[in-house]
């Protein structure tokens, strides 16, 4: 049974670092080495982003929105609009500006800057430059069980699919701290990048260059933070890698899940964590897209693992470079986070496109840290090192500030548990090299075993590694049946009869024409939980909406203020199973009101910074209102705003272009009056105003 809407699916953290270990099968001596990465505590709520370095994306239409140096005028511009002065720092790979401030600023401070900066019609979108953190939970270690490979209870079931492929020819990439050489992964690590790009971050002298080896993310007391304690070096890369591909029937060491695929060490995380625009540029990098003043990955990544994360919501940076990197063919896997809360609150693991990795214990129940909830998509052996034979042991090193010599670490974390299924990922891709990542996510949910333990809103399942290889490889049936097309509803006519199991999916569509109000969907009736979710222009996605009540049980209502003229998608997802459902889409239909109106006005002259207000009343139906401003000389700024006069920070839109000719085009705009502002950034004259809505 689900929680009060309130408490419904709280804010989560991310990560873990993952470790492969020998299979029952396979003789491996080891000595397992106690390690105490205390990393989980470097874990930035949503509400904490501190940093000194935001994120600009501007439009495509733009002039120099793609160059790889902004122009002074450009920058100042920018600062002059944000109430701060700014040093353009490189171009993203992603196509965004990095901007860095003075100095450090606070959550209130940032959330100024970048609200006053979106407002410009120019900029796609702004965003903090945030710090991510490898989340490795403490632990000991004094046995040498692995059990997360082959246990039936909380194992991976990976004995039988090495029978059938070992992942040979696969590159996996590994964003994370880099590596350390080791004798049981030298042989699988092929050449990566460090990719940090702040040289007290790097802690390794110097910033981007070639070497993806990992010098130790130690940290003194206070570096991180106020109050943060000092901090041993995790070689938390170096657990992860040990995972996916440590080599294995070497006679020593431990296992890798997939032993004979390459890694492509990223490295991306130093000194107290690692920048979001350092970690997109690896992304792409990492799956093969081009970054500037970076050379070219000789071996892209058919899979890239990300056993790291921060507070937030999936930022707009992140998402891109995802999108990137799944256009280039690559699946990317991601740890849920180990906060026991909402992974939805934190990125990447509420990211788009990704595959969601939680962490179960050795009883096939969810780990008591691992985070949980709808973006989750599936499960797999993370440990827990209350018992240190428990956690999943990997490689490691023995320094606790700088390198020491190799040694092995149980560890427990999603960010172990995440590794688990990239490297079952490179199995996919070894027995079917043509596997696309919506596949590859579908085969690991569609074969993944049912939980044997309790683990609530922990994907489909815990990833079985033979079943998915099986079905990749041309046996069993992974695919569902396909879903039908979207049913269509009118105003007002009840659909009964609606059913799902847990985690299906209906859809609709409903057709709103402009000028109608009072528009609302409701669900009622059956049993089980269903919810609803309701989109306009496009299909709804459990982290994507405009409205989702997300209440128990199936009497849900969405009430649409803002009714917009077009295409309202509508969703019915079943939290658990649901039948005898009910579905009613409704609104009432609008009137003319009145025809067009319109007016110009002609050689309109301020001088800079003076304000010319003019008003235009709007009927209700009316499907447009445009406004062109345009001609005479200077440099006029056009705002627009409805129920009151703009100001420089309050308007419903503002071109802000050089120059006077600059237009507004609003749709379906609301009836009433809307005050047209012309507000002088230099001088200005002759200037022509014209201004009509239209049916």
């Amino acid at each position: 049974m689900k929680l009060s809407a309130l408490f419904k699916r709280g804010p989560s953290t991310v990560l873990g670092a993952a470790t492969l270990i020998a299979s029952a099968t396979i003789g491996i001596s080891f000595t397992a080495q106690a390690v105490e990465p205390e990393l989980s505590s470097m874990a930035v709520a949503p509400d904490e982003v501190v940093t000194d370095r935001i994120i600009v994306k501007y439009k495509s239409t733009m002039a120099g929105a793609n160059a790889s140096a902004m122009s002074q005028t450009a920058i100042d511009r920018l600062a002059q609009t944000a109430g701060h002065r700014f040093k353009h720092m490189r171009r993203l790979a992603t196509g965004a500006q990095l901007m860095k401030l003075e100095k450090r600023a606070s959550k209130a401070e940032l959330d100024a800057i970048v609200a006053r900066l979106q407002q410009d019609p120019q900029v796609d979108y702004v965003e903090p430059d945030r710090l991510m953190q490898p989340m490795a939970t403490p632990n000991d270690t004094n046995y040498n069980q692995q059990w997360h490979y082959f246990e039936s209870t909380g194992g991976l079931n990976l004995p039988s699919a090495w029978d059938i492929t070992q992942g040979e020819g696969v590159v996996v990439g590994v964003i994370d701290t880099g590596y350390r050489p080791h004798a049981d992964l030298n042989a699988n690590i092929l050449p990566g990048y460090d990719m940090i790009s702040d040289t007290t971050v790097a802690q390794d002298g110097n910033g981007r260059d070639s070497d993806a080896s990992d010098p130790g993310d130690w940290s003194p007391a206070g570096a991180c933070g106020a109050g943060q304690p000092a901090r041993n070096s995790s070689w938390h890369g170096t657990h992860v890698a040990g995972t996916i591909a440590a080599v294995t029937n070497n006679g020593s060491g431990v296992a890798g899940v997939a032993y004979k695929a390459k890694v492509v060490p990223i490295r991306v995380l130093g000194r107290c964590g690692g920048y979001t625009s350092d970690i997109a540029d690896g992304i792409i990098w990492g799956a093969g897209g081009n970054v500037s003043g970076v050379p070219s990955n000789p071996n892209p990544a058919q899979v890239l693992n990300l056993s790291l994360g921060g507070g937030g919501s999936c930022d707009n940076t992140t998402q891109n470079a995802i999108n990137t990197a799944r256009s280039l063919g690559t699946t990317v896997v991601v740890a849920a986070g180990n906060s026991n809360a909402n992974a939805a609150n934190y990125s990447p693991a509420s990211c788009s496109g990704v595959v969601t990795v939680a962490s179960t214990n050795r009883a096939g129940s969810r780990a008591y840290y691992s985070n949980y909830g709808s973006v989750v998509d599936v499960a797999a052996p993370g440990g827990e090192t209350s018992t240190n034979s428990n956690g999943v042991l990997s490689t490691l090193n023995s320094g606790t500030q700088g390198p020491g010599s190799d040694n092995y670490a149980f560890y427990q974390g999603t960010s172990m548990a995440a590794p688990h299924v990239a490297g079952a990922a490179a199995l996919l891709y070894a027995v079917d090299s043509g596997i696309t990542p919506t596949e590859v996510e579908t085969v690991l949910k569609n074969t993944a075993r049912s939980f044997p333990g309790s683990c609530s809103q922990c994907g489909t399942g815990i990833v079985d590694a033979t079943a998915a290889v099986n079905a990749a490889n041309g046996g069993g049936n992974p695919d569902p049946d396909p879903e039908p097309g979207d049913g269509v509803l009118t105003n007002g006519v009840t659909e009964t009869g609606l059913s799902a199991s847990t985690g299906g999916e209906l859809r609709y569509t409903l057709e709103v024409p402009a000028g109608a109000s009072n528009l609302s969907f409701q669900i009622s009736g059956g049993s089980g939980d269903a919810d609803l979710y309701v989109r306009y222009g496009s299909q709804p996605t459990t982290s994507t909406y405009d409205c989702r009540p997300y209440l128990n049980g199936n009497n849900e209502t969405c009430s649409i203020s803002n009714v917009q003229a077009g295409t309202y998608h509508v969703m019915v997802r079943a939290y658990s199973s649901f039948s005898s459902v009910s579905l009613v889409g409704s609104f009432d239909e609008g009137s003319s009101g009145g025809g067009a109106t319109g007016w110009t006005e002609t050689n309109v002259t301020g001088s800079s910074g003076s304000w010319q207000h003019f008003t235009l009343d709007v009927n209700s139906g009316m499907s447009s209102l445009e406004v062109l401003m345009s001609g005479g000389s200077g440099d006029g700024d056009l705002y627009v705003r409805y129920g009151s006069q703009p100001t420089t920070s309050s308007y419903d839109c503002r071109p802000y272009r050089w120059g006077n000719d600059e237009s507004c085009s609003i749709s379906n705009p609301q009836a009433g009056t809307w005050y047209i502002s012309i507000r002088g950034y230099n001088s200005y004259s002759g200037v022509t105003l014209q201004a009509e809505a239209a049916p």
